[in-house]
């Protein structure tokens, strides 16, 4: 078997593997239209078999509240007031004991009265003739006795209880008082329910008034409503019938189109997709005929995907050669970074302790860049034997800039401080050198202090850095605040004021930059003074190089993963006095 004909069956069988692969997800497409279509079916199907008994309820609402309403037209208002004033009269006057039994013949006889009477048998005359015209089960007048929870009959026009006789609320075909109210407030609720012998059942209550619009007592229809049940069901089963048939016409018409439109075509690119990615990728050069090759006309987004794809293809050898040489780019500016961190960690002082002779005091500094680079520093050295300069500097800028800017700025206070021991003069003369040129206009915050180790005697000069903590002995680390001059870098005619501070055996000096108090949480609340101080406070009796670092593990317990945005430099100095030990 020669070579090309080996890659054309190991191509078809490919494509054939492909294609099983890709049968659930066809059958998922299919399965999500049908669900889709089933369930706007139930939807349309639940609003129109809530709506039709609605609009049927409310229609036998509306007819028996006109049939209520017309079986009183015919009786006299004055008649049937008068059968309820005697009715009601009579029953709260028979003692509770006799009124108990509402089927007993002393009982009853207290209504011989009321059956008596000449518009008791009109009433009951209308009743009746309207009970057998509309073949109802029942039609009746009553009122409600809500303490003892009883419904006292008037007129029963199916003839099944005499004037005053009750049943309790609840039992029979007596609603609960809840319910009646309901039902005579509503425009549609009646109450509908199945029973054994009669079927499907439905009771509707309406308002009994007199002459003025009063309302006297209250009227309950009951009756059969097999016929509008069985229409609803009817109804019901013919509308899933037809909706049933209409989704399977429209479905079938849809998976068609889909199949012709969609699943085809993007089994197409699916296919030169899976041939694209699987090219061989150390070669630069690549053809263009996958997606060129393919022909699709659906005059949709798909055949835009597809000559956006066709596009793709042509302009990736051009992206990838252009990725190819800004990788090398990326990878020479990395190593070039590198080797500048390295150079500018390498110039500050690391060694720690850095005089391991001297006993009279003690420091530790740290930088920690935001970047490769940084624009903070820190220095310290001996101008003699009983003077010890400390500095840190903030450039204004991050990364190469102010790295570079950095440098410069350390190298020339350090080769101003050999012939210069005032940090005022030093710092004034520094910022008029870092003032010529400086076209990028970067600025430099510091803060130096030049400090006599035979007395605790310094002298310091501040060019707007932070405000230094001091912490006197047995006391708390606290802000020692007061006005200074501009950072270096801004005016060139600018002199730096210096003033004294005096230090005692035990005292300590933890100056920083601005890194520090602006570590920001995920909310973008800032560390601040106030908790910078709380975490020297915190841990006090420990060294130098201690103190560093539990501030920086606050900083990283506050910000919680936030990534640093500026350099964050602090130094911490012990004074113990001379001839003291640490």
């Amino acid at each position: 078997m020669d070579k090309e004909h080996y890659g054309q069956q190991k191509d078809k069988f490919i494509t054939e593997v492909n294609s099983l692969k890709r049968k659930p997800l066809q059958r998922t497409i299919y399965i999500t239209m049908i669900a889709g279509s089933v369930a706007l079916l139930l939807m349309a199907g639940v609003v129109v078999l809530l709506m039709y008994p609605y609009l049927i309820l409310r229609g036998i609402k509306s007819d028996t509240d006109d049939d209520m309403e017309y079986v009183m037209s015919l009786i006299e208002k004055d008649d049937l007031a008068d059968l309820y004033k005697r009715t009601k009269d009579l029953y709260g006057s028979i003692p509770e004991n006799i009124r108990s039994d509402p089927s007993a013949g002393e009982y009853t006889d207290y209504f011989k009265s009321v059956i008596d009477i000449g518009g008791y048998r009109k009433a009951k005359e209308v009743l009746d003739k309207f009970y057998e015209a509309n073949e109802l089960n029942s039609i009746v007048l009553c009122f409600l006795d809500e303490e003892n929870s009883r419904i006292v009959f008037v007129i029963d026009g199916e003839g099944g209880h005499a004037p005053g006789q009750w049943e309790t609320i609840g039992e029979s075909n007596i609603d609960a008082i809840s319910r009646i109210r309901k039902i005579r407030n509503s425009k549609w609720y009646m109450r509908l329910r199945h029973e054994r012998d009669r079927g499907w059942t439905i009771t509707n209550y309406s308002d009994v008034t007199d002459d003025k619009g009063d309302i006297i007592g209250l009227a309950y229809e009951y009756m059969d409503v097999n016929g509008v049940v069985e229409s609803i069901w009817l109804f019901t089963l013919i509308y899933v019938i037809v909706m049933l048939a209409v989704i399977i016409f429209m479905m079938t018409k849809l998976l068609q189109f889909m199949q012709r439109r969609i699943i085809t075509p993007i089994y197409e690119l699916s296919d030169t997709a899976a041939r694209y990615t699987a090219r061989d990728k150390t070669e630069i050069e690549q053809s263009n005929d996958f997606f060129a090759g393919l022909d699709i006309r659906t005059s949709d987004e798909i055949e835009d995907l597809w000559r956006s794809l066709t596009d793709m293809e042509a302009d990736i050898n051009d992206t990838m050669m252009r990725i190819q040489k800004m990788t090398c780019e990326r990878e020479r500016l990395h190593t070039e970074l590198e080797i500048a961190r390295q150079i500018q960690t390498n110039i500050l002082p690391r060694k720690f302790p850095p005089f391991p002779e001297r006993n009279d005091f003690s420091l530790y500094a740290a930088m920690y860049p935001a970047k490769e680079v940084a624009g903070d520093f820190y220095d310290f050295y001996m101008m003699d034997d009983d003077h010890i300069a400390l500095l840190i500097a903030d450039v204004s800028d991050k990364g190469v800039p102010a790295a570079l800017f950095m440098m410069t700025a350390r190298t020339t206070i350090k080769n101003l401080a050999r012939t210069h021991n005032s940090p005022s003069k030093i710092l004034t003369y520094a910022n008029r050198e870092l003032c010529e040129g400086n076209e990028a206009a970067l600025f430099v915050t510091i803060w130096m202090v030049v400090i006599e180790l035979s007395t605790g005697k310094g002298v310091v000069s501040n060019a707007g850095h932070m405000h230094p903590c001091i912490y006197r002995a047995g006391g708390e680390y606290a802000l020692v605040k007061y006005d200074h001059s501009l950072p270096l870098g801004l005016v060139e005619d600018d002199d730096i004021p210096e003033h004294e501070v005096r230090l005692h055996p035990g005292d300590r000096i933890f100056v920083y930059t601005d890194g520090v108090t602006d570590a920001a949480d995920r909310a973008g609340e800032q560390f601040g003074t106030d908790r910078m101080l709380e975490a020297l406070n915190g841990n006090k009796d420990i060294p130098a190089e201690e103190t560093v670092k539990s501030v920086m593990d606050a900083i990283e317990d506050f910000a919680l993963g936030v990534d640093q945005v500026d350099d964050i430099t602090m130094l911490s100095f012990y004074y113990n006095g001379p001839g003291k030990g640490v």
